[in-house]
């Protein structure tokens, strides 16, 4: 009994000494409040909290379609569900060796012992022998975790498949982004190319009057060639804009899983709207990232498995035990004196490896120091990326003022000239050209709003989903 006690106490001391890293969340430094919008406050991962259906308070059903076909067919989202059955699967080995081990074998075999093979005992010589051996048995096994070998493979496998869950949210999010800056740019494009063919229409009719204006004396050469050049540009203008189009009909068709091919989006000109933006938004936003939660948990991960790793320098130790029964004929198996039992701990103890635990042990700290500088740099871009996405949002909103004004005092322009024309003060060249500054104006205006909608989309992925249900003064 105190050859008993003695092992458990070295055991129990071992076990002490080779407990598993604790694992503890990285703390960074983060600022009290943004530069762009107060108040903010210092985030941690929170890879829970669900993403909301942000593209709906844009309140535009063809969006919201597009975006519920890409989440159903998307390669990319279907990818990223796999990759969590997978962590899913890891994790549920992993967790595994939590239990005991049960397998049933068996064997049947027609056998010869050799006659010449070492004796076990000098009084019975050996001879060959031919014979049956039926053996049917059950084994069970079990690994004490003394050193938290089992048990960080378990928190390595949970946190593997958060960190998987986590990059489903992800693709998610960036898929719904994409989407939706793809379909905007497209509206934007059929806005533009609206307007310029409206553009070419009234140019065309400048460049007639200027070359008429020539002929009669009542200009000069130039002012008729700078009206070619005009529509020269703007013929130019609008192959280039239609074939953005294109292009972002394509990126559509891909993010929706479909053949570009065969996607075709009808040309619509329907009015957009923005959304309001709280000047306050909270940093608990940025908790929602879910690439800063995949970050933290590639954290946890690699921390368990130095646990993993420090586990190998101590004796893995399993409980064994078999029972069944062994016999020469099938008539004679299941009898007493044809009981086969067993039960009883094995240890194996590494005594020289050349340095592999060492090397694994060092392989598995380079690790989790990559991973904490990873989750440094996933928090410090998210602060980066809302910092810009606030910035920009502030700056266009005042670009696209600017750009409403412009276009208002164009369009009375326009307005100022057309009676002008009816009582006969201007020429028609004079209204026309006073209708083209309108039309330009008019496309600077469209894309200032569509510059706005598509930093309010950035800052929608910035900070992980959008900001409904926060109460603050919006833009």
């Amino acid at each position: 009994m105190k050859k008993v006690g003695w092992m458990v106490c070295v055991l129990a001391g071992l076990a002490s000494c080779s407990s598993p890293p604790t694992y503890e969340k990285v703390k960074l430094e983060m600022p009290a409040e943004f530069r762009e919008a107060v108040p903010w406050k210092a985030a941690k991962p929170n890879d829970q909290q669900l993403k909301q259906r942000w593209w709906e308070d844009f309140e535009d059903k063809e969006l919201s379609q597009f975006e519920e076909r890409a989440l159903k067919n998307s390669t990319n989202l279907k990818i990223a569900i796999e990759r969590v059955n997978q962590g899913r699967a890891n994790f549920s080995t992993a967790n595994a060796g939590l239990l005991p081990q049960v397998n049933a074998t068996g064997r049947l075999a027609r056998l010869e012992i050799s006659g010449a093979r070492p004796l076990t005992n000098y009084n019975t010589p050996n001879q060959a022998t031919v014979q049956t051996d039926i053996l049917p048995q059950v084994l069970a096994s079990y690994e004490l975790d003394f050193w938290g070998r089992v048990s960080s493979s378990v928190e390595a496998g949970k946190a593997s498949l958060e960190q998987s869950m986590a990059d489903f949210q992800n693709v998610k999010l960036v898929l719904s982004t994409d989407v939706a800056t793809n379909y905007f740019n497209l509206r934007q494009a059929d806005i533009e190319i609206d307007l310029l063919e409206q553009l070419i229409r009234l140019q065309e009719k400048a460049a007639l009057l200027a070359s008429e204006r020539f002929k009669l004396g009542l200009n000069s050469a130039l002012e008729s060639a700078q009206q070619q050049i005009a529509l020269d540009t703007t013929l130019g203008q609008i192959e280039q804009v239609k074939r953005s189009r294109s292009i972002f009909e394509h990126a559509l068709a891909v993010l929706l899983g479909e053949n570009p091919t065969n996607f075709k989006v009808a040309v619509k000109l329907a009015d957009r709207r923005t959304i309001d933006v709280p000047l306050g938004i909270p940093a608990v936003l940025l908790e929602r990232r879910p690439d800063v939660a995949s970050a933290e948990r590639a954290v946890a991960a690699a921390n368990a498995q130095i646990g993993i790793a420090q586990a190998a320098y101590y004796p893995q130790i399993t409980l064994g035990g078999g029972f069944g029964y062994e016999a020469t004929k099938l008539s004679n198996l299941y009898f007493a004196p044809s009981r086969v039992w067993s039960f009883g701990p094995s240890l194996s103890l590494p005594l020289f490896d050349g340095g592999r635990i060492d090397a694994n042990v060092a392989f598995s700290k380079s690790a989790y120091a990559i991973s904490v500088e990873n989750y440094k740099k996933a928090v410090l871009t998210a602060m980066q990326e809302v910092e810009d996405g606030l910035s920009g949002v502030l700056a266009l909103d005042k670009a696209w003022v600017q750009a409403t004004r412009a276009s208002q005092s164009a369009a009375r322009i326009f307005e100022i000239s057309r009676e002008r024309y009816k009582g006969g003060v201007a020429s028609a060249f004079d209204l026309a050209l006073a209708e083209q500054a309108f039309i330009n104006t008019k496309r600077l205006e469209t894309q200032a709003f569509a510059s706005k909608l598509q930093v309010q989309i950035f800052l929608i992925k910035a900070t992980g989903g959008g900001w409904s249900g926060q109460k603050a003064e919006g833009l």
